[in-house]
């Protein structure tokens, strides 16, 4: 005879429980029953594992946004002031650089190179914004080639404007020594 709960043979037919799943056996008279499937109450599930997931980007789509303009603004003026600092102060470079060059319209003195410093002070600061709007752009606006003309004259216009902020100061201590070592006349 067998349990009819989870179909383990029984030992003695006058058995009240079961010995594997403790169930009560009725005592029917008759053919002894087949087995049954067995269902296991405690059923474990199988490992499960787990499969990496990745955070996909979402798609941005539109036009060039606020950053972007931004960027491309930021890195004209940048340039721009690059130039305007070049007239006014660029002959007074290429004067003291070159014996034979002299414009006397433009010779400004101390004012000519210190006013160029100043200038290419902004333009750097304007260069720095520009790849700020810049990565601020690549992080919530769609690609967009407003974005990418701007990035780059960002860069030329912070490389640009941080060497002549190095040359100048220089040009001018080597304009001073001579001037100092000389003595009066």
């Amino acid at each position: 005879m067998f349990c009819p709960n989870c179909g383990e043979k029984l030992e003695s037919q006058n058995q009240k429980f079961c010995a594997s799943c403790g169930s009560v056996i009725s005592n029917t008279l008759g053919a002894p029953k087949a087995p049954q499937s067995k269902v296991e109450e405690n059923h474990v599930s199988p490992t499960v594992r787990s499969v990496p997931t990745y955070e996909s980007k979402s798609i941005k789509v539109g036009g060039p946004g606020p950053h972007s303009k931004r960027c491309l603004a930021f890195s004209i003026v940048s340039l721009g002031l690059v130039g305007v600092a070049y007239i006014l102060g660029g002959s007074n470079l290429f004067r003291y650089l070159t014996p034979y060059y002299y414009n006397p319209y433009y010779s400004f003195g101390v004012i000519g190179f210190t006013t160029p410093i100043i200038v290419h002070i902004a333009g750097l600061v304007f260069g720095i914004l520009a790849k700020t709007n810049s990565s601020k752009a690549g992080k919530f606006e769609p690609i967009n080639t407003l974005e990418k003309v701007g990035s780059v004259f960002g860069v030329f216009g912070i490389i640009i404007n941080s060497i002549f902020i190095v040359v100048i100061p220089i040009i001018l201590i080597i304009w001073i020594i001579p001037l100092l070592l000389m003595g009066p006349y």
